[in-house]
């Protein structure tokens, strides 16, 4: 029998939570697990063995520490929620999507991704009990092409929905609703220019491009985009507007976007710029 596939992301791990956790390590003396685990509403011990684990896996704490610190990586997240906070969600958002492109044996990150792509295809879904073992069922399924496994062999279940939800509900603008004891998952029709940035970047990383050089929007390319951001097509040029405003390379930034006769609509971007760049 061969190796289970673990495509599990644990519900215990919260954007609040990450939050107090990422103050606490960005002090100069952080020794107090107790108080975190208080702030977090957590016991120390699931802190220890689901929550920092988690994070190592992210790379936003360090490893092979007992008391671990921030990673640089963390510190940019730390630095995130210093300065725009509403910039936390999708930052974390954005990394859970594309950390298998980078990183193919963090499966879980790829089960975050289809779960993303299936909500959007959805459109507007009432979040119900039969709505979220669909959403399972549809990504075993399809994991078990992916790795030519037995459904059987695919660690994913609703507490697995559960734990992508929760990051999700930490988007601006957001994409989840409350209605009556269930939840509404719906697309977005604006994101923030730094967001969307970020989103061009994977695209050229992903794609293998080079920098400086056009990428036209053909369909597919533009429903790339707007999976990664939860965005409605129907917002996509707003957004790409504000991003251009606000990092335009005619005015010595590194973005810019626009039509060309007998193409169509173009991105381009002329550099991997860093999210500290874009604050």
């Amino acid at each position: 029998m061969g190796k289970r596939v673990t495509l599990h992301l644990q519900q215990n791990t919260t954007l609040e939570r990450v939050a107090a956790i990422l103050d606490f390590f960005n002090t100069d003396c952080p020794d107090d697990l107790e108080q975190v685990a208080l702030t977090c509403n957590l016991g120390v011990s699931v802190l220890q063995k689901n929550v920092f684990p988690f994070l190592r896996n992210l790379s936003i704490l360090e490893k092979c520490t007992k008391t671990p610190g921030l990673t640089p990586q963390g510190k940019i997240a730390a630095a995130i929620l210093q300065e725009n906070p509403d910039l936390l969600g999708d930052f974390f958002h954005s990394l859970l999507y594309k950390l298998h492109l980078e990183q193919p044996e963090k499966r879980f990150s790829w089960a975050y991704a289809m779960v993303v792509q299936k909500l959007w295809n959805r459109q507007e879904v009432v979040l119900s009990t039969a709505e979220k073992k669909s959403l399972v069922g549809e990504t075993i399924e399809a994991a078990s092409l992916k790795y030519q496994l037995p459904s059987s062999d695919i660690a994913f279940s609703d507490t697995s929905i559960a734990g992508i939800l929760n990051w999700l509900r930490g988007l601006s603008p957001s994409v989840m609703e409350s209605q009556g004891k269930s939840e509404v998952f719906s697309r977005r029709y604006f994101c923030a220019a730094p967001v969307v940035v970020k989103s061009v970047d994977t695209l050229y990383k992903q794609q293998g491009r080079t920098y400086g050089v056009k990428i036209f929007l053909k369909e597919d390319i533009k429903d790339t985009i707007c999976q990664m951001l939860l965005l409605d097509p129907t917002g996509l040029e707003g957004s790409l507007d504000n991003a251009k405003r606000t990092y335009d390379y005619d005015c010595g930034g590194f973005f810019d976007w626009g039509y060309e006769g007998g193409y169509g609509q173009w991105i381009a971007l002329n550099q991997s710029p860093e999210w500290t760049q874009l604050l």
